[in-house]
């Protein structure tokens, strides 16, 4: 059954919220404390402490692995809108593929690999399963932390692609009275928010939080329109005692989702002589103006805990999620008419529409214990969980009329509005079942300076496509990490992980995929200044996937003959500064080669939209005293290296250069206290640029042109 919340009932929602108790939702999450009651009550962490990738709390500085971290402050603070351009500044990852054109999803590589999505410690259901459009996107609004966790970690999660994953945190319930949260932003491309927040107490063990977000705007394409209305609610029973009880309920509705658009190859990344040489428009929309996706999301998720005393605890949690998805579109889907016998700017194009929809089920347990023998410390971790996932696609491929990139006349046809509409198309459904489970066992042993991380889980997977037969999957996936940490501060460490991901594709001959399997290597050095919050990382790596599935550009059948090899090396600082200053620094130089597949002209080269990595360094100025209290000064450069495009060619690097000002109101007078106006703005330079290419496709995306953005808030 579909449920439907309009945009005007969310709207009064959040208008309530916003008179009832306004602030700034961000702010009021940073501002909780972080000693252990509160981890537990609200699932507030540390900043330099991580829980996704050993899935106990500890600290980055002892953890053997490369992990980063994205707080809801740094979010807020630099006006970020999505994942996506969250992970612009994360070393190793290959952010916004799709630039501009795809909001739909958040769209990157890590570590050259795709990476699956983790929400609240459970599998959330993401676009890189290959199983359609219906995959699900959590707004900004609902997110507290991101972390991303670098390299294989099947043995803990099962499900993890070898470049690594990337684990959500939500809003929760905090261990405060009242407190509330209301801002607004307007900004280029009519970008606007309206997000609000309000919480507090039902009674001294038991909490509550409702949180939403009204959003949208146009896209760079002509044409595109984005809106989104979500809405959250949670509460924490039990607060403060041994057993606690969280429950989290989200309803999201895309009504439209911008334009899923690409620009062909010839007139972006190769000169198309019939136009002069003249680049083809930022703002181009390839496809017709009716074009539409929408989107609606849901989801009901538990978190329970109970401590037993003497170190010993158990975690269960568990999430139902149902999305639902539509999609028609015209788009771009070859060269330039006739470019070598006669160069044109008429671009042939198709037309695609499908109906789809998933309903999963996810489930998660942790037995978690401490206990020495002899000089050694052990923490303990013995888990089992289950994926229960059902996808339901009914899509078709069909012709279209051509366009001329740089003359477009629309109009020419309609949008299809249900497969069966598509012109020429044979729809087809497409039904998969794919169930996961597994076992882990985890020890983290300690002694003196030395944290040995020993983890170990056996998966079994069982896949159904279109009830022609089930293939059943299992395999044994490990970890073994040591890290010695030194009274300087200084701990080097090594660790060696492999990874099993299932994948939803049907191959040529007609049998179902594999698995991918990966395994890497990584050895590093961290270091922690002693008595600071300044922490600097630094990781070589050696990753290798086999199983790889790769698509015919004709036919669009898979193959299941690829072998892809990542090497690199990251480096990432993050540091609080005197006299206000801080800053947060990254790096990244990788080389990702194909070493086997169907198409033997691919050997050697790297996968399309696989960055060679970048550099990223965000300055803050914020003085704690003087006349300036209360202003924050800063700016970000971000520089991306070539991206692999196809064969030879690559998409050409860029350095974009971003800013930001905020001022607190409350530091001019007392009675703004709580008041905040911040300008952000991306891109200053208005820099034209392409963040990847699909050139066997005759595939580009540009990236985002400058935005600006204005916010004001307030909170108590």
């Amino acid at each position: 059954m579909m449920f439907r919340l309009k945009a005007v009932g969310t709207a009064m929602i959040l208008g309530q919220v916003a008179l009832a108790c306004p602030a700034w939702a961000g702010d009021v999450a940073s501002d909780a404390a972080t000693d252990m009651s509160d981890i537990i009550v609200t699932g507030r962490l540390p900043p330099n402490d991580a829980f996704a990738a050993t899935k106990t709390l500890t600290p980055l500085a002892e953890t053997p692995q490369s992990i980063s971290v994205i707080s809801s402050e740094q979010i807020n603070t630099l006006g970020l809108q999505n994942l996506d351009q969250a992970l612009r500044f994360v070393a190793g990852v290959t952010p916004e593929q799709r630039g501009a054109s795809a909001d739909v999803y958040d769209l990157f590589t890590l570590r050259g690999f795709a990476a699956p999505v983790f929400l609240d410690g459970l599998y959330y259901v993401y676009q890189t399963d290959g199983t359609g459009y219906a995959a699900a996107q959590a707004d900004i609004s609902r997110i507290d932390r991101v972390e991303v966790i670098k390299g294989p970690s099947s043995a803990l999660y099962g499900r993890s692609g070898p470049g690594g994953l990337v684990v959500q945190n939500s809003k929760l319930p905090l261990d405060r009275d009242l407190y509330g949260a209301i801002s607004g932003t307007y900004g280029s491309y009519d970008l606007y928010r309206a997000d609000a927040d309000l919480g507090g107490r039902f009674s001294d063990t038991a909490l509550w939080r409702i949180y939403g977000s009204v959003n949208g705007g146009h896209d760079q394409q002509q044409y595109g329109t984005r809106a989104r209305q979500t809405i959250s609610a949670a509460t924490t029973l039990g607060a403060g005692t041994a057993t606690t009880l969280t429950l989290l309920a989200n309803y999201s509705h895309d009504p439209r989702n911008g334009n899923y658009g690409v620009f062909p190859a010839v007139g972006t990344l190769f000169s198309n002589p019939a136009a002069g040489g003249k680049g083809i428009s930022t703002n181009f929309y390839n496809g017709e103006p009716n074009d539409f996706f929408k989107r609606d999301q849901l989801s009901a998720t538990a978190l329970f805990k109970h401590d037993f005393g003497a170190n010993w605890s158990f975690k269960a949690s568990g999430r139902y999620q149902y999305v639902k998805s539509r999609l028609g579109i015209v788009y771009i889907s070859g060269a330039a008419i006739d470019p070598t016998v006669a160069p044109s700017t008429v671009y042939s194009r198709g037309s695609y529409s499908t109906d789809e929809s998933n309903n999963d089920w996810v489930y998660d347990t942790q037995l978690a214990g401490k206990f020495t023998t002899g000089p050694f410390e052990h923490d303990v971790l013995i888990g089992a969980d289950r994926q229960v996932l059902h996808f339901d696609e009914n899509a078709a491929f069909g012709t279209a009329t051509s366009i001329d990139a740089y003359n477009p006349v629309y109009g020419t046809m309609p949008t299809p509005q249900t497969p069966d509409e598509v012109p020429g198309g044979f729809p087809s459904r497409t039904v998969t079942h794919q169930r996961q489970q597994g076992v882990s066992v985890q020890d983290q042993i300690s002694w003196q300076g030395l944290r040995l991380t020993l983890s170990g889980r056996q998966d079994w997977a069982r896949q159904d496509v279109n009830g022609t037969g089930a293939q059943n999957d299992q395999k044994f996936t490990y970890r073994v990490g040591a890290l010695y940490k030194t009274a300087l501060g200084i701990a080097p460490y090594v660790t060696y992980s492999t990874s099993f991901q299932p994948q939803a594709a049907t191959l040529t001959d007609g049998s179902l995929a594999k698995p991918s399997l990966g395994r890497q290597i990584e050895g590093g050095v961290k270091y922690q200044v002693p008595g600071t919050d300044i922490l600097l990382t630094g990781a070589y790596f050696d990753i290798e996937q086999t199983n790889v599935l790769t698509y015919d550009p004709v036919s669009f059948l898979a193959y299941q003959s690829g072998k892809v090899r990542s090497r690199g090396v990251e480096i990432e600082a993050k540091a609080p500064l005197p006299h206000g200053f801080s800053v947060d620094v990254a790096f990244s130089r990788q080389g990702v080669r194909i070493l086997e597949d169907q198409d033997p002209q691919n050997v050697g080269h790297g996968p399309p939209t696989v960055g060679r990595g970048g550099t990223s360094a965000v300055l803050n100025w914020a003085p704690v005293a003087g006349p300036l209290k209360g202003l924050t000064l800063g700016g970000a450069v971000r520089h991306v290296d070539q991206v692999y495009a196809y064969g030879d060619n690559n998409s050409p690097s860029y350095t974009l250069v971003d800013a930001l000002m905020r001022f607190d109101l409350g530091s001019f007078k007392d009675r703004f206290k709580g008041m905040t106006v911040a300008v952000n703005a991306t891109n200053l330079f208005d820099k034209r640029y392409l963040t990847g290419c699909y050139v066997n496709y005759n595939w580009c995306w540009y990236g985002n042109r400058r935005t600006v953005q204005g916010t004001v808030s307030y909170k108590f």
